[in-house]
């Protein structure tokens, strides 16, 4: 992804089709155009549909994570492929199972994470894939370096602690997390031990906090963040509330930190480099079912899925649906591709 070229997939509702067909959609540095990525993908794809599409860019490398649907009766099967400049090409994927995190670093040097559990990393040389193993139940994965290491960062269980959960599964004994992070050194990954999370922390009783997103703004500014939740107990769920967690890497060690990178945050913030968080104007109103913005429309829900910075640049594109609902004849859902510029 870069300032004239991202790319984007969309699910096409079809009343009659079995499941949602898929349309990628590129961006040419002016406007997005549909792109034919069936054509490209014929023969891997085997008469089979996309499925479970996730996108991941960085370094002008683009590639494309996804299941493929054989029909009733089937199981998907996995598929990758990289753009080359031209055209989308079938790569074969890492490993079996789901992906949790990839970096894209360069055309050949590309990082996939297996499920946590797994506690594999696959890496991509050009060639093929490597298998490497991980120290910790991996998380999140540093999309840029920035001129440091690549690291991951996730948890280590504590299998004393898994056993105490066993009698009652619904509802687990808390304990602290034993955060960790680990970083590639040419060879091997290192575990790098973070601060736990302590119940003097969490702002409700039986808070957890894993790590979901790393990023990396330089070898001493690394940023592991995630959210505090609440257990659920009984029929009652604690509500999330708005407490980031935050770890900072200085060079040396991981601490704990009250202070937050800046970022886009949701459809309507933004954090800036001072730390003062600010309101994103919204977007226009999109047209409703007459195919014109009426005064119902001006009721309609904004909401982002999904947002990803552009590299070099304090932009940000966001992918997510305008909807309006509960206003009978009059609701729609549109999906909504949008552009920050600060």
């Amino acid at each position: 992804m870069s300032q004239r070229e991202a790319w984007a997939i969309a699910s096409l509702q079809d009343a009659g089709a079995s499941a949602p067909p898929m349309q990628m959609l590129r961006f040419d540095g002016s406007r997005w155009q549909p792109y034919d990525l069936t054509s490209d993908l014929r023969d891997a794809l085997g008469g089979g549909t996309l499925s479970s599409t996730t996108l991941y860019a960085g370094a002008g490398s683009a590639w494309l994570f996804a299941r493929v649907s054989h029909g009733p009766g089937t199981y998907p099967t996995a598929i990758a492929a990289r753009f080359d400049g031209t055209r989308w090409l079938a790569v074969t994927p890492p490993g079996r199972g789901d992906l949790t995190g990839v970096a894209v670093l360069g055309s050949s040097d590309v990082w996939a994470l297996g499920p946590p559990r797994q506690r594999t990393a696959w890496h991509w040389d050009g060639r093929g894939w490597t298998a490497t193993r991980l120290p910790l139940e991996a998380q999140a994965i540093t999309t840029e370096t920035a001129g440091g290491d690549l690291r991951v960062a996730g948890n280590v269980p504590d299998p004393e602690a898994d056993l105490a959960d066993e009698p009652d599964p619904d509802h687990p004994t808390w304990r602290p997390l034993r955060l960790a992070a680990a970083r590639w050194d040419g060879r091997q990954w290192r575990e790098e031990r973070m601060p736990d999370v302590e119940t003097a922390d969490a702002r409700f009783p039986g808070c957890r906090t894993q790590v979901h997103t790393l990023l990396a703004r330089g070898a001493d500014d690394v940023w592991a963040m995630g959210i505090e939740y609440g257990p659920y107990t009984g029929t009652e769920y604690a509500p999330p509330g708005d407490r980031p967690c935050a770890l900072h890497w200085d060079g040396k060690r991981w601490n704990k930190s009250h202070a937050l990178p800046a970022m886009v945050l949701d459809a309507r913030r933004v954090r800036g480099e001072n730390g003062k968080v600010s309101r994103i104007a919204r977007p226009p109103y999109v047209p409703g079912t007459t195919g014109k913005v009426t005064e119902a429309d001006r009721k309609q829900a904004f909401r982002l899925t999904g947002i990803v910075p552009v590299p070099g640049t304090g932009e940000a594109w966001g992918v997510g649906a305008a909807e309006l609902g509960a206003s009978g004849d009059a609701n729609f859902s549109r999906a909504v591709i949008v552009r920050y510029r600060p």
